[in-house]
């Protein structure tokens, strides 16, 4: 349960520190990759040697921490484009809204154990996801004037938090399994996402499009100790037997109510009752799946 409560609390604060990253004037490319290298520097901590070996290659699970690395990196600003587009609400839901598919894939893949109980937790989940986040009507119109064919793109955000999720329970169970590696694995993924990130920066910097400054490396420090234990800790869960369809939608439904509560609470913005009743359902939708899990 702490694995949980960890991975929860770490996901909320990403959320928030993106967030002030504008206050600050802090550039959010240069930050996410300097926050990757620090993920690296917090495996190796963690482990006490150097996590990134130089056999890493001859891994059986580096073609996936590659592919997870490349994601990360070109998932990340993909996503940042859609917030742009689409606003924060409907780009939020999506990437929440993950659980729709890799629940099914945690059932399907690992024959988990599916009941009444867990399948109403996951609807209320759903639900609770989508009013925590109600979309305003100044949302919905400012959707008028894009291309139809750029409605994809929420779509695809949702494939991108899909992929990432069930690949990482995908590689703890298949590969990992309970022998560990599970630090070195997830340096190696960050370090890829850093290595590509920072070819993209050197590039902007180069070409004038960027402009360096400490602020960056101050918020991708600020960012990166939360950011490992967010990813980390979903491969300790699943080492220590969390099943993938009770782990991913609490964790989910959980990061949507307490960021909403944070947000009330430290930064004065107003909830509607339709929000407040998305966060009620949420804890309902949070015991109705611990419940069937029993």
């Amino acid at each position: 349960m702490q694995t949980l409560l960890i991975c929860i609390l770490t996901n909320t604060v990403i959320g928030f520190i993106f967030k002030l990253y504008p206050r600050y004037g802090v550039n959010t490319l240069q930050a996410i990759v300097v926050n990757y290298f620090v993920c690296v520097g917090m495996a190796a901590l963690t482990l006490g040697e150097n996590p990134i070996e130089s056999n890493v290659h001859q891994q059986d699970w580096f073609p996936y921490a590659l592919f997870l690395g490349l994601i990360f990196i070109s998932g990340f600003n993909f996503t940042a484009y859609t917030f742009q587009k689409f606003g924060v609400t409907l780009t939020t839901i999506m990437q929440k809204m993950s659980i729709v598919l890799t629940v099914p894939i945690a059932f399907y893949m690992y024959s988990e154990n599916i009941n009444a109980w867990k399948v109403i937790g996951l609807l209320a989940g759903v639900v609770a996801i989508y009013l925590t986040n109600l979309p305003k009507k100044d949302d919905f119109s400012n959707l008028e004037n894009i291309p139809k064919w750029m409605f994809a793109f929420p779509v695809i955000v949702l494939l991108i938090s899909t992929t990432i999720e069930s690949l990482l329970q995908y590689v703890q169970i298949e590969i990992l399994g309970t022998d560990g590696g599970g630090l070195k694995f997830t340096a190696t993924l960050f370090g890829i996402a850093g290595s590509f990130g920072l070819l993209a920066v050197i590039a902007g910097l180069i070409s004038g499009r960027l402009t360096f400054s400490y602020k960056n490396i101050i918020g991708g420090i600020v960012l990166g100790v939360p950011n490992f234990f967010s990813i980390y800790l979903i491969l300790v869960a699943i080492k220590e037997g969390w099943e993938g369809s009770v782990f991913f939608p609490i964790n989910n439904v959980s990061i949507i109510a307490l960021s909403a509560l944070f947000a009330y609470l430290f930064f004065s913005e107003k909830l509607s009752k339709a929000n407040w009743g998305g966060v009620l359902l949420a804890i309902a939708a949070i015991g109705l799946i611990a419940f069937g899990s029993f």
